[in-house]
């Protein structure tokens, strides 16, 4: 055999390798490309969990292309809309990665301090669906005070469904979570409590559901009510 004939024989065998009946559901993920296009979008959740929080949740989404790669950040902000929650996704062919995440949390005197958390696993979403596809990370947070937190959540794609948002009807996929928040103390002891839920994901916005049940602690949630542009949401 050539070494032409050969080189053709191993690149449609590649082709054929790579070629398989998983669904693709990466149009149902936040609309990035979008998002770089408009400067991001500031998605308002109004809560629907039985723990007290505020009426709405704010997250500004914001897509960046660079270094041929394309990234996601996500900003939540707090009641005085402050951050309090920044984090960074990679977007790749099979689906996206957890690259950073930071929370931002006051000490006593009111200071607030930024809390870099270590990524151990990173498979936030999936692309490509499977009857074995799990999407999970991981985090390691330490704070100044000893005390070590793990943060562990999974997803598993549920089922399809068509639900009504901001006014017009979507097709959505259901994904349910499981999920750990595990401390480590040396004064007051290890805890690990789990909690499960759920998040819907609409097709063309991204996530627009989402439950969390704590168990004897109660529930968090929120639905998708608004998505305005960073300038107006400053303005307020």
């Amino acid at each position: 055999m050539t070494l032409v004939k050969y080189l053709f024989c191993v690149a449609a065998l590649c082709s054929c390798l790579s070629c398989d009946d998983r669904r693709d559901i990466r149009d149902y993920y936040f609309p990035v490309r979008e998002l770089i296009n408009m400067d991001g979008k500031v998605y308002a959740y109004e809560s629907t969990g039985t723990l007290p929080s505020p009426d709405t949740t704010y997250w500004y989404y914001l897509g960046v292309d660079l270094d041929t790669s394309l990234y996601l950040t996500a900003t939540r902000y707090g009641p005085d809309k402050s951050p309090v929650q920044l984090s960074r996704e990679q977007l790749t062919n099979e689906g996206v990665r957890l690259q950073e995440m930071t929370l931002f949390e006051a000490d006593s005197a009111g200071v607030v301090i930024p809390t870099q958390a270590e990524i151990l696993y990173n498979q936030t979403f999936p692309f490509y669906l499977d009857e074995a596809t799990v999407a999970g990370y991981r985090l390691r947070l330490n704070n100044s005070v000893g005390r070590t937190t793990y943060v562990t959540l999974n997803r598993y794609f549920r089922y399809d469904t068509t639900l009504t948002v901001l006014g017009e009807a979507h097709d959505a996929i259901v994904v349910e979570l499981q999920g750990e928040v595990s401390q480590r103390d040396a004064v007051e002891g290890d805890i690990s409590p789990t909690f499960s839920g759920y998040e819907i994901y609409a097709r063309g916005l991204g996530l627009v559901e989402y439950y969390r049940d704590l168990g004897a602690a109660g529930t968090t949630g929120g639905r998708l009510v608004r998505r305005l542009p960073m300038t107006e949401f400053a303005e307020r």
